[in-house]
């Protein structure tokens, strides 16, 4: 096992670009690819994963029946996998201690851990239109192919 260093390296390649697997209710995966960073947790301070999804996907349908989550980051043939628990914080997901505009502010910095930049402003509506969620990646298992 790795710790969230081996991904962190591999996040400026690409903008943070990975592939995010979810379960459906049949226990079938469902794959889909976001923009990730490591940034510290909100509440606890620790080190996590961080995404941004708009509330109304597939993906956030799977995270709110069953949390487990996988995300692939990749840059050549260097690759990182994170396995563990989602935790979702948005308008549809309230979360203890997080308000609106703290909410706001961690859509920000998750996706500037990502190395992704916006007119935050014209962003800040967007996320707000599409009820933008952050999803927070809580580690069970990281691992790697050797360097």
């Amino acid at each position: 096992m790795t710790d969230l260093k081996s991904f962190a390296d591999l996040v400026s390649l690409d903008y943070g670009l990975c592939v995010a697997v979810t379960l459906r209710g049949d226990g079938t995966p469902q794959a889909t690819v976001v923009n990730a960073g490591v940034l510290p947790h909100p509440v606890t301070g620790t080190d996590t994963v961080g995404f941004v999804s708009p509330s109304a996907t597939v993906k956030l349908a799977n995270l709110r029946a069953n949390p487990t989550i996988a995300l692939t980051i990749r840059g050549g043939w260097q690759w990182t996998t994170i396995e563990g628990s989602a935790q979702l914080i948005g308008p549809d997901d309230p979360y203890p201690d997080i308000d609106d505009e703290r909410q706001r502010l961690l859509i920000r910095e998750i996706f500037a851990a990502a190395g992704v930049t916006h007119d935050w402003d014209t962003y800040d509506q967007v996320m707000r239109d599409k009820r933008g969620t952050a999803v927070l990646l809580t580690p069970s298992r990281i691992y790697s192919n050797p360097a």
